[in-house]
């Protein structure tokens, strides 16, 4: 019965046009990670605090979790298309008010607050919709979806940047708001919903995806080798807090640049506002590769590993930056672009690592659990671009990668030992 729910019959030419639309949306709403293009500009127009603005960002991390809780039970209570119509106006508009309002905490709560619930309304409902529309091919199009972000942010960065020297940054945001709302409304309502808003449709599809999944992860693994660890035991176990520990410190450098990176580029190299925002673009592109190529070689050698040469490597290069590079802008762009592989790489990264390494049941607690640190990183990067100077910055970042690789590596080290104990054949690499 499942199986046939998920399989509904849907035109080619509808399935193209959603596709199209998903596309749009996810354009549209990768604003956040243009957020640095901003700052400068704000500080000069209003005089406000740069760190003020960035919690921008930091708001926006930490509604992840509950932007998915609410999220969900609206969908299972108004059905995918009314949450998403409305997620995609409150996002526009979100965007709109911040630039109307001279207020910086206003700013802060309208991009990080409310344009952030929204950001991530959108977000599940596509996810919801791939699901209906594309059963079968749900993982290409996730990937196509993803790398709309990634082109959404290298892209759009470098276009405000240019408003932003012709007309007065308020401007620029109010426009940005009105094109993204107008946008967002006319995908919101093109997309096709192949379940014509039956919610209990709706939710047989979604609990088939999540079997499927489950499926995919368990297929060909003896039962004996599957991970068997629960989130309680989880919680008393050292690996897990290792775990979370690595993502906060190899992705410290990149939570700085990811709001910090062109009011770096002004401040250090003298760049003006469109080379900034190309650098900006730079570590969007950066991003891109980096969840392609990681999850490559996440497959060939396992996440672990994978992990820790990232973490070594990635703080390995941070050191040589400083002693051989730091007073050239060109090797200032390098490095944006292997921090912006770095990012997204230990975004790929994270939920392999812990479907390697924990019961396939709780998978869900313990990967809101895990969320917590990007939530926590997405705090404290910040701010530390901000409010330490540029090469110790630069030294904190690298010592913290370098013990991040080397925590991740002890963490693979405590699991299989505890698998091993068990008498399980559980191998984490």
């Amino acid at each position: 019965m499942v199986t046939s729910m998920i399989q509904l019959k849907v035109p080619k030419s509808r399935k193209a046009i959603s596709l199209v639309m998903i596309i749009l949306m996810e354009l549209c709403i990768c604003s956040v990670y243009s957020l640095a293009v901003f700052v400068g500009p704000l500080n000069e127009a209003y005089g406000w605090s740069e760190n003020k603005i960035v919690l921008a960002y930091t708001l926006t991390m930490f509604c992840e979790f509950p932007a998915f809780l609410i999220g969900g039970w609206f969908m299972n209570k108004f059905g995918v298309k009314k949450v998403q119509v409305t997620s995609g106006i409150l996002y526009g508009a979100a965007i709109i008010i911040s630039g109307l309002t001279s207020n910086v905490m206003i700013f802060a709560i309208m991009q990080g607050i409310m344009a952030g619930l929204a950001m991530y309304g959108v977000y599940i409902c596509n996810v919801a919709l791939i699901n209906s529309l594309f059963p079968r091919n749900k993982g290409l199009v996730m990937g196509i979806m993803f790398g709309a972000q990634g082109i959404g942010s290298i892209v759009i960065s470098p276009v405000l940047a240019y408003y932003i020297q012709s007309f007065p940054v308020s401007s620029v945001l109010v426009g940005e708001g009105a094109v993204f709302t107008i946008v967002l409304l006319i995908a919101t309502m093109l997309v096709y919903d192949p379940t014509q808003g039956d919610k209990k449709l709706q939710a047989e599809i979604q609990k088939a995806a999540d079997e499927q999944e489950i499926a995919e992860t368990i297929a060909g693994r003896d039962e004996k080798a599957l991970p068997s660890m629960g989130w309680k035991k989880a919680l008393t176990h050292p690996a897990f807090y290792m775990i979370f520990f690595s993502i906060i410190t190899i992705q410290m450098i990149g939570n700085v640049l990811v709001t910090d990176i062109a009011v770096l580029a002004e401040n250090i190299y003298g760049i003006n506002e469109m080379g900034s925002a190309w650098v900006v673009s730079a570590f969007g592109v950066g991003a891109g590769l980096g969840g392609i190529i990681i999850g490559i070689v996440s497959d060939k050698i396992g996440p672990y590993r994978t992990t820790f040469f990232l973490g070594i490597i990635n703080g390995i290069l941070l050191i040589g930056f400083v002693v051989l590079g730091v007073n050239s802008f060109t090797a200032y762009a390098v490095i944006c672009i292997i921090q912006g592989f770095t990012y997204n790489g230990m975004t790929t990264l994270n939920p392999i690592m812990i479907t390697d390494s924990y019961s396939i049941k709780d998978m869900g607690t313990i990967l809101g659990l895990i969320g917590i640190s990007y939530a926590v990183v997405g705090a404290i990067g910040p701010q530390l671009g901000l409010s330490v100077q540029f090469i110790p910055m630069i030294v904190i970042c690298a010592c913290l990668s370098l013990a991040g690789g080397v925590l991740v590596k002890g963490a693979a080290q405590k699991l299989n030992k505890y698998y091993k104990m068990t008498g399980s054949s559980c191998v984490v690499k």
